[in-house]
């Protein structure tokens, strides 16, 4: 990605659109079921028949959710017959998901980790709650 201190100078205005551009298509692949969608073509296109069978979904749905991501630019189309294709228009949507999606799948092991540990710990500290003095307390109080 290009840092603040490499981009071009603009003016406040020119920059403004680009940030909304920006927030748009973020906003496209801010939905889970695009998400998806665009998992299940990331490889290759794939006919909307396919994409329903991967992901389960209603064809409405689909379809819905495949043309909002084709009016973004997201992913191009092509007809062969009565069946319609699609794939990723360019591979940096791809790239970019599959980063995203690696480092949250890093982080959610990592707190698994963290609670397994602490898991063990409580594990490894319940003999003392079984000790005489506990059951004094738990007695006395």
């Amino acid at each position: 990605m290009t840092s603040a201190a490499t981009l071009p100078p603009h003016s406040a205005n020119a920059m403004q659109e680009v940030f909304e551009s920006v927030a748009r298509y973020f906003g496209v692949l801010g939905e889970p079921t695009r998400l998806r969608i665009l998992h299940t073509i990331c490889q290759e296109e794939k006919c909307v028949n396919d994409i329903i069978k991967v992901t389960g979904m209603a064809q409405a749905n689909v379809s819905r959710h495949l043309g909002l991501m084709y009016q973004a630019g997201m992913l191009s189309r092509r007809r062969e017959g009565t069946q319609i294709f699609y794939r990723v228009a360019d591979p940096m949507y791809v790239e970019l998901c599959r980063s995203v999606t690696v480092q949250v799948i890093t982080r959610m092991d990592e707190q698994t980790r963290t609670l397994s540990a602490v898991s063990g710990l409580a594990a490894a500290l319940s003999p003392f709650s079984g000790s005489p003095a506990n059951q004094k307390e738990k007695a006395s109080v």
